[in-house]
């Protein structure tokens, strides 16, 4: 007989044999866990990592105003604004495109990491950053939209244009590569006994 529990509600079930079945409680799948969950959401995770510093370094958007290209990152949009005395946008644009990607980074493989090596933090608290990490996850696309709106709507040939920049695709791909990882992540990994 085995244990399973849903991973969306947690109520716990003991089975014989299945495939997966609907959790009486909140009516969501129950399956058996993902192969390789823990080693697949960590290698996107590091891979994200690495997709974090050209996505700070390059340009994030390239304008055009007639024939002259200019170019900037994220951090000189973001000072930009601030000499501009937009406080808010610049923080929004900071806070979204420089701290959530971080955060989400720093809290996935902190917590990757911690099933992989003997540490001290308590399953509870690795749930709680895994929960926050999942609530902020979709506030870092907000820098994208803004170029992909801006790009698809101010189009005037060598007068005015906008494009994204190599930084708007590794920014994409350090966003899809997080929401994956943490998607992939099977949660009941952290509450085996093997792991206590």
């Amino acid at each position: 007989m085995v244990l399973i529990s849903c991973k969306n509600c947690h109520k716990v079930y003991k089975k014989e044999n299945y495939d997966e079945f609907i959790c009486t409680r909140c009516n969501h799948g129950v399956s058996k866990r993902i192969n390789n969950s823990l080693q697949v959401s960590l290698a996107l995770t590091l891979s994200a990592i690495f997709l974090y510093f050209p996505a700070m370094l390059y340009p994030m958007m390239e304008i055009t105003t007639f024939g002259v290209n200019h170019e900037s990152t994220i951090i000189e949009g973001v000072i930009g604004f601030l000499e501009y005395e937009s406080y808010f946008i610049a923080f929004v644009i900071f806070t979204a495109s420089v701290i959530i990607p971080l955060i989400k980074l720093i809290g996935l493989l902190l917590i990757f990491v911690s099933l992989k090596i003997n540490t001290k933090m308590s399953n509870k608290t690795k749930i709680a950053i895994f929960k926050f990490v999942e609530a902020i996850g979709k506030w870092s696309m907000i820098d994208i939209y803004v170029v992909a709106i801006l790009a698809s709507v101010i189009q005037m040939d060598e007068v005015f244009n906008i494009k994204g920049g190599i930084a708007a695709t590794s920014f994409a791909l350090v966003v899809i590569l997080t929401i994956i990882a943490a998607h992939r992540f099977d949660t009941r990994i952290i509450w085996d006994e093997s792991r206590e």
